[in-house]
């Protein structure tokens, strides 16, 4: 399930035609933006991104679902700035003091991490692997003293691997539910049995696919021939991402 929200789905949809280079332009100013945005503006912008997944026509709610453990960890994040950060209580509770300016300030991080996660994702289920190295391919080049090729080959097969170990672990925690060794009471031997595994299986798929690109003569000199082009849309898309930030910004 969590592979199917990290990768790319087809559609014709005007977010899949943008130019990559603005999509990561926007996906960046948005992240910086978000950094300086209080409460309310992180709230407009989780509810624009929300609309644009919507818009990529696949269902929201399933996006969600496959969140579910990053929603864990979110939590995690407001429950413990809400007890180590000093503050009034909330609810007069003393043995467990959840202060209120922490439980504000885990809110607003928890909110920007998940704005920043669902641009992440609508980038991820818009653009095909190739051309977001292609892009920062681009947008490296005239950076000196930096190999904007190894650079961007890398980030492309990090973007393809995220959904390759993300099937290996669904696939590892089925053949542990059939063998009911998820039904040990011992979290920390649940989480081995799990993470070994898995390690060893995505070591194994990388060294396959480096053994794979050597035997193709895979070098830093190949050619991407895509072509850059901007039109009308994509300014108009760029100039909508900066008026986003603008907006995030005066809300405050």
């Amino acid at each position: 399930m969590a592979a199917v929200a990290f990768g790319y789905h087809h559609a014709a949809t005007w977010l899949h035609g943008l130019d990559v280079r603005v999509k990561l332009a926007a996906m960046v100013l948005l992240s910086m933006a978000s950094l300086r945005a209080g409460g309310a503006a992180i709230v407009l912008a989780i509810s624009v991104a929300l609309l644009l997944l919507r818009h990529v026509r696949q269902p929201v709610a399933r996006w969600l679902v496959s969140l579910r453990w990053y929603a864990v960890l979110l939590a995690g994040i407001v429950l413990v700035r809400a007890l180590t950060t000093p503050g009034e209580p909330l609810f007069g509770m003393s043995r467990w003091p959840l202060s209120g300016p922490g439980m504000e300030e885990g809110l607003l991080l928890a909110g920007r991490l998940l704005f920043v996660t669902l641009f992440g994702l609508l980038l991820a289920a818009t653009t095909r692997p190739s051309q977001i190295r292609s892009a920062v391919e681009w947008y490296l080049r005239p950076v000196p003293f930096v190999p904007h090729r190894q650079a961007a080959t890398m980030i492309g097969l990090l973007v393809r691997f995220i959904p390759v170990i993300l099937t290996q672990a669904t696939e590892q925690g089925e053949a542990l539910r059939a063998r009911a060794i998820d039904n040990r009471r011992n979290p920390l031997r649940r989480t081995v049995f799990l993470c070994m595994p898995l390690l060893r299986r995505t070591f194994v798929t990388a060294d396959r696919l480096a053994l794979a690109m050597e035997a193709r003569c895979y070098g830093s000199q190949r050619s991407t021939g895509h072509p850059w082009r901007m039109t009308v849309r994509d300014w108009s898309a760029l100039a909508g991402a900066g008026g986003l930030c603008l907006t995030m910004l005066a809300i405050g």
